[in-house]
C-alpha cells in the first residue's frame, strides 16, 4: 500500500503535476517497494528516463513484484529486448498484491510485443471495469481499444483520463483518432491541435493533424503539420503517406509518389500509401509502375478490400469484365474472412435493421436457398420478430444472447453468384436521350424500360436474395457497396453497357463507385446531399405494384450544385448548412415519380434526397434502388 507521501505524488502524477511530484520523490522517505515502483512510474511518465533508470537499480528491493515490474518499465524504456520485459511483467502482474500499474506495464509491452489479441483478452477478461482514478492504466486500456478499433471504448476511457488530467497528450490523441473514426473530423482536429500545444512537433500528434486536414481539404496545413516534424530522423510511416496525400489532391504527383514511396521504404506497409499510388498509377495509365506495385506487394494489396476494388474498377473501366468479377469477389470474400459485418454491426441494434434481416432470412428459408449459417440465425431472430415492430426498440443482450445475435447479423449466409449473359440495357433511343441530357439545365434525363427483362429479374432476385446487406442509416435503410459484396455479374454488364450507350455524357470516366438501398416501408429514405461523381445513374428495381402512391416513391433533385469546395462532410452530412445554401439559391426542385425499371440519369453534384415513401408491407415490396457514379467532381475526402 502506498504511504501518504506517495499517494499525494500518484494524484500530481495523474493530474500532469510533475514537477511537484518529482521535488516529492527528490525528498526521499520511501517506506515500501510499492512506494519505489509508484516513483518509477512517475518518471516514466514524466519522461524522465535518465532518473528512472538510475532510480531503478539504485533501490534495495525486497518484493518480487515491484522489483520485476519495474524492470520491465526499464525494459521499455531501453527498448533491447521486448520479450524479456514482457517475460517479467507478466510474473509481475501474476503476484499476489500487484497494482494497475503493473497492469499497464504488461499491456504496454504485450502491444510492444505485437499480441495485440491477447491484450484485448486480458482486458475483457480481467480490467473490463477499471477504477476511474487509475490514469495510466485508463490511458493504456484506450490505447489497446484504440489498436482493436473499439473506438467506443477508446474514447470512454481517454475521456476518463482527461477528467482528471485535460492536458494528458496521450488521451487527447486517443481522442482524436476515435472522433476521427467516428467522422467527427473537427472535434478531431480539436484534440490535436490542443495536444500540439501541450507538446508541440510530436510525431503521433502531427500525424493526426495530417490526417484531419487531408480529410477537410486543407493540404497546406498538412504539409505544415509536417514541416514541424521532417528533421527527426526517423518517422513514423504514416506521415510521409498523409503527406504523399496532401501533394496528390495539389496535383503534385511527382512528390506523392515520392513520399508515399518513402513511407513504403520503412518497412511497415502503410495502406495510405499502397492505395495512393494505385489511384495514381491507374488514373494515368502507368501500367508498368502499376504491375511491379502489385508485384511487390502482392500479399498486402489482396487482402485490402480497397485496393482490390481499385484493382476491380480499373478492369472494368478496361472493359475485361470477368476479371473485374473476380477481384471483387476477392473483395467479398475478404469482407467476410476480416469481419466485415460485426465492424460495421450498429450495438445496441436498431429494430429496423433486425427486421429487415429477419424477413431476408425468411424469404430465403421460404425459397429453399438458406441451410447451415443461414437457418440458425433464422431461429435466433425469430425470437425478436414482434418486438422488433418497433420503430424505436433497440436490442444488446448480454452475454451468450448478444454473441448469437452480432453472429447471425453480421455473418454473410448466402452469397450467390449467378451467371449471366445477354444484353443488359432495354430498347431506348440513346441518342435522343444523351442530346436531351446535354442541353438540359439542369443535366437530367428519365429512361424507363431501363432494364431488359432478364437484367431486371437477375439484379432483383441479387437484391432480394444476397445476404450482404450490412451497413445501416439512421433512417432505417441498409445499403451494400460494390467492393463488399454487391457486384453481380449483371451490374459488371449493366455499367459496362451504359458507358457505351451514353459516350457523351459518360465519355471514357471510369465507374468510380456503385451501390444499393433497401428502404423500410414505416421510415424515411436518404437525406438531402450531393455525390462526388459528375454523372449519377440511379435506377429501381421493386415491382411497381409496390408503390402505393404513383405520384410518390421516387427522388427529388434540385437545380443548384454543391461548390467544387465543399468538402464532403460539407455535402453529405450538414443537412443545416444545404438548405441555407438551397434557399440562398433560389434552388428549385424536380420531383421524379417511382416507377419500376426507371432511371434518373442526372448531373451527380446536384442535390438531390428521396422522396416519401409510400410501399406496401412485406420484405419484396421494400424499395431498393442502385446507383452507379462515374468519373469525379466534388472532394470526395
Amino acid at each position: 500500500m502506498l504511504s501518504e507521501k506517495f499517494i499525494r505524488i500518484k494524484k500530481l502524477r495523474s493530474a500532469g503535476n510533475f514537477p511537484d511530484a518529482r521535488a516529492l520523490i527528490a525528498a526521499g522517505d520511501i517506506v515500501s517497494d510499492e512506494d519505489a515502483f509508484e516513483a518509477v512510474i512517475c518518471l516514466y511518465c514524466a519522461g524522465e528516463f535518465d532518473s528512472l533508470l538510475k532510480y531503478s537499480a539504485e533501490h534495495r528491493w525486497q518484493d518480487q513484484w515491484p522489483l520485476k515490474a519495474s524492470r520491465a518499465v526499464a525494459g521499455i524504456v531501453q527498448r533491447q529486448d521486448p520479450r524479456a520485459a514482457l517475460a517479467l511483467a507478466r510474473e509481475a502482474v501474476r503476484a499476489p498484491g500487484a497494482n494497475c500499474d503493473a497492469v499497464a506495464v504488461y499491456l504496454i509491452l504485450l502491444q510492444m510485443n505485437g499480441l495485440i489479441d491477447e491484450a484485448a483478452t486480458y482486458v475483457r477478461e480481467r480490467v473490463s471495469n477499471p477504477p476511474p482514478d487509475e490514469v495510466l492504466l485508463l490511458t493504456v486500456l484506450g490505447e489497446v481499444a484504440a489498436t482493436t478499433g473499439d473506438w467506443m471504448r477508446a474514447n470512454s476511457m481517454a475521456t476518463l483520463v482527461l477528467s482528471t488530467n485535460p492536458h494528458n497528450t496521450r488521451a487527447l490523441i486517443i481522442c482524436s483518432m476515435a472522433s476521427f473514426e467516428s467522422g467527427n473530423v473537427h472535434e478531431s482536429l480539436g484534440n490535436a491541435i490542443h495536444a500540439n500545444k501541450v507538446k508541440p512537433k510530436d510525431q503521433m500528434t502531427a500525424l493526426q493533424l495530417m490526417k484531419c486536414y487531408n480529410q477537410l481539404g486543407d493540404f497546406y496545413s498538412a504539409i505544415a503539420a509536417y514541416n514541424d516534424v521532417k528533421d527527426q530522423g526517423t518517422l513514423l510511416p504514416e506521415i510521409p503517406a498523409q503527406l504523399g496525400h496532401a501533394c496528390a489532391r495539389l496535383d503534385n504527383l511527382d512528390e506523392a509518389i515520392k513520399f508515399y514511396r518513402e513511407s513504403l521504404k520503412s518497412g511497415r506497409v502503410s495502406l495510405t500509401a499502397l492505395r495512393g499510388l494505385l489511384k495514381i498509377f491507374i488514373n494515368s495509365g502507368a501500367a508498368r509502375d502499376l504491375d511491379q506495385l502489385v508485384n511487390q506487394y502482392r500479399n498486402d494489396i489482396y487482402n485490402d478490400t480497397e485496393s482490390v476494388t481499385a484493382l476491380a474498377r480499373d478492369r472494368l473501366h478496361q472493359r475485361d469484365l470477368n476479371s473485374a468479377h473476380r477481384l471483387l469477389r476477392q473483395g467479398l470474400k475478404l469482407s467476410i474472412e476480416q469481419g466485415a459485418g460485426y465492424s460495421s454491426l450498429t450495438w445496441p441494434v436498431p429494430g429496423p435493421r433486425l427486421r429487415h434481416d429477419l424477413e431476408q432470412l425468411e424469404v430465403l428459408a421460404s425459397r429453399g436457398k438458406l441451410s447451415g449459417s443461414g437457418l440458425q440465425a433464422l431461429s435466433v431472430l425469430k425470437h425478436y420478430a414482434e418486438p422488433s415492430k418497433d420503430l424505436n426498440v433497440k436490442f444488446s443482450p448480454p452475454g451468450r444472447e448478444g454473441e448469437l445475435l452480432r453472429q447471425a447479423l453480421a455473418e454473410y449466409h448466402y452469397c450467390p453468384d449467378p451467371p449471366f449473359n445477354g444484353t443488359t440495357l432495354g430498347e431506348n433511343d440513346y441518342s435522343a436521350i444523351e442530346e436531351s441530357f446535354t442541353r438540359g439545365s439542369p443535366k437530367l434525363v428519365v429512361i424507363d424500360n431501363f432494364l431488359s427483362p432478364a437484367a431486371l429479374a437477375a439484379l432483383r432476385e441479387y437484391c432480394e436474395e444476397a445476404t450482404i446487406w450490412k451497413s445501416y442509416f439512421d433512417n432505417g435503410y441498409v445499403g451494400t457497396l460494390f467492393g463488399s459484396g454487391f457486384c453481380p455479374r449483371v451490374l459488371l454488364a449493366i455499367a459496362d453497357e451504359m458507358k457505351m450507350m451514353m459516350p457523351r455524357v459518360i465519355g471514357g470516366a471510369p465507374l468510380t463507385q456503385a451501390w444499393a438501398f433497401k428502404y423500410d416501408q414505416r421510415l424515411h429514405g436518404i437525406n438531402m446531399h450531393a455525390d462526388f461523381a459528375n454523372v449519377n445513374v440511379n435506377f429501381w428495381v421493386t415491382p411497381e405494384d409496390a408503390c402505393v402512391d404513383k405520384t410518390t416513391g421516387g427522388m427529388v433533385i434540385y437545380d443548384v450544385p454543391a461548390p467544387a469546395e465543399w468538402t464532403f462532410e460539407d455535402y453529405n452530412g450538414k443537412s443545416g448548412k444545404m438548405a441555407a445554401f438551397l434557399t440562398a439559391h433560389n434552388a428549385q426542385p424536380q420531383r421524379v415519380p417511382y416507377r419500376e425499371n426507371r432511371c434518373v440519369v442526372f448531373d451527380s453534384t446536384l442535390f438531390h434526397t428521396t422522396d416519401e415513401i409510400h410501399f406496401a408491407p412485406g420484405y419484396c415490396n421494400r424499395r431498393v434502388n442502385v446507383t452507379l457514379l462515374y468519373g469525379k467532381s466534388l472532394n470526395a475526402d
